[in-house]
């Protein structure tokens, strides 16, 4: 983490890139909370994607009832992670209805030869 520390402080501040390699290391250390409260304090911690990290961290350490309350508020975006974290908690009836959902078709193409010809 002193590697991570030094780019941080050169750098001024620690894009999420470098920030999911730290928090790992810091739950490894039994500092969970901490981590999570960094993720979240963090300016993209409001993202999709941390919501993720910050599920898994929660679920390695056992805390998966908050892993999943993590990941409903993004379901659509994170189906697949809170099915699985549902399975563990034995919730096998909520996990099937949600990979079960469908998202919004495409809409159908509109009528016209336009899409019948190449543009050149």
């Amino acid at each position: 983490m002193d590697y991570l520390d030094g780019l941080k402080a050169r750098r001024g501040t620690e894009e999420w890139e470098l920030s999911w390699i730290r928090l790992p290391l810091m739950a490894a250390c039994g500092r969970v909370d901490e981590a999570i409260e960094q993720a979240r304090a963090h300016p993209e911690g409001d993202a999709p994607y941390v919501a993720s990290d910050v599920a898994r961290l929660l679920a390695d350490v056992g805390r998966t009832e908050e892993a999943v309350a993590v990941l409903e508020q993004y379901a659509p975006t994170h189906r697949r992670d809170l099915a699985e974290y549902l399975i563990d908690l034995g919730r096998i009836d909520d996990a099937v209805a949600l990979l079960q959902q469908h998202g919004p078709r495409p809409p159908e193409p509109s009528p016209g030869t336009w899409h019948d010809k190449p543009p050149f």
